[in-house]
């Protein structure tokens, strides 16, 4: 189950791993950083019995560079962590207080997704990924999705569409997944919400005991 959900999520984010140049858009960034992607794999195998911790590594780097970590985290708190409640807030230990939640949530997050995430990796056994180029009248001035099919045992591929969106400085990140039509940032903040109310509003306590394998998206990775 968790190696399913593995694979599926590494290629999503890690097929969006190479540079960022300004003149690429989603969907090239997405096409070219395949040949990457499968090298990372192919290589691991070499050495993941002896040094897992540089492929743990390896895929915090793809990470990094394709995931806007913060907006999506800040997406996931709602509106604990939305500039609208920061603006609300009436003092500077408040703010701080946000801006302190924000960061912790975040690298949360971020650990949590990375540690999960790669243990399912090297399951991968060079299915085939088909991109699905963007219709020739896109908007490209908001959010894209991109559709990517990837092909495993079972008949039909698994659907995956990210969303991306493109910085200040040219680069188009990732922001949300859509795996076989589950919106995993929505699955997260409903996770997030219910996790507001298991601990009476205590903020601090969601982000302590934050997890990131919600189990319908690992039920639904399994099928």
């Amino acid at each position: 189950m968790l190696k399913k959900l593995g694979i599926t999520l590494f290629i999503v984010f890690g097929m969006l791993s190479q540079s960022f140049a300004a003149e690429k858009g989603p969907y090239e960034v997405v096409a070219d950083t395949t040949q990457e992607l499968v090298k990372v794999i192919e290589d691991a195998r070499s050495y993941i019995d002896k040094d897992p911790q540089r492929f743990n590594n390896e895929v915090r780097r793809i990470m990094d560079d394709v995931v806007d970590f913060q907006s999506f985290a800040r997406g996931i708190m709602g509106k604990y962590g939305s500039r609208g409640y920061y603006e609300s807030l009436k003092t500077e230990a408040e703010r701080a207080q946000f801006r302190d939640r924000v960061i912790r949530f975040t690298n949360s997050f971020k650990d949590g997704l990375i540690n999960t995430y790669s243990k399912g990796l090297l399951g991968f056994n060079g299915n085939r990924i088909e991109v699905l180029p963007l219709a020739d009248d896109v908007d490209l001035s908001g959010s894209v999705g991109v559709r990517q099919d990837i092909y495993g045992e079972r008949a039909k591929p698994y659907q995956v569409v990210y969303t991306l969106r493109q910085g200040s400085d040219g680069a188009w990140k990732l922001r949300n997944v859509i795996i076989e039509g589950l919106n995993l940032g929505r699955i997260y903040q409903n996770q997030f919400d219910a996790a507001v109310k298991q601990y009476g509003g205590d903020i601090d306590k969601v982000i302590d005991n934050w997890t990131v394998a919600p189990q319908e998206v690992m039920e639904k990775a399994a099928e």
